[in-house]
């Protein structure tokens, strides 16, 4: 079975801790949430009875299978991890095209340096899991 990350949106305080910490292992140490290969979107206008899991929503990359954003690229820079059961974008063959975001419905392929990138769990052990202090992260 594909690994996943799951969320459990009511618990998510909107912190936006996994947003600093995924930035930070992905980006050299720079602490960018537009950099940020999940994105906790904000319910600027909540009401008295709007619900706790629509003020702040979590988004993370639903590692779609069939992949849309895998099936785009032409320079097949999307490689599985057999072992994490993942699409993993290699760096040296990614040539920047944006087929592979334009593809994404969800909008969790984000391009950094002229490159795409998305989730990669990790490699196994996702940060925005192990510090999110409310446990709305779960890797499945």
């Amino acid at each position: 079975m594909m690994n996943r990350l799951r969320i459990i949106a009511e618990r998510c305080s909107g912190c936006r801790i996994c947003e600093l910490m995924c930035s930070m292992v992905h980006h050299d140490g720079a602490f960018n949430p537009r950099k940020a290969l999940i994105c906790v979107e904000i319910n600027r206008t909540p009401q008295i009875d709007t619900p706790i899991s629509e003020i702040d929503i979590p988004h993370v990359c639903l590692q779609c299978e069939p992949a849309p954003c895998v099936e785009s690229c032409l320079p097949n820079a999307f490689e599985k991890d057999e072992d994490l059961e993942v699409w993993k974008i290699d760096q040296e063959l990614c040539t920047g095209c944006q087929a592979c975001v334009d593809e994404c419905q969800y909008g969790m392929i984000v391009m950094d340096n002229d490159r795409a990138m998305k989730c990669d769990l990790c490699d196994g052990d996702p940060v925005c899991v192990r510090y999110c202090p409310t446990e709305a992260l779960i890797l499945e």
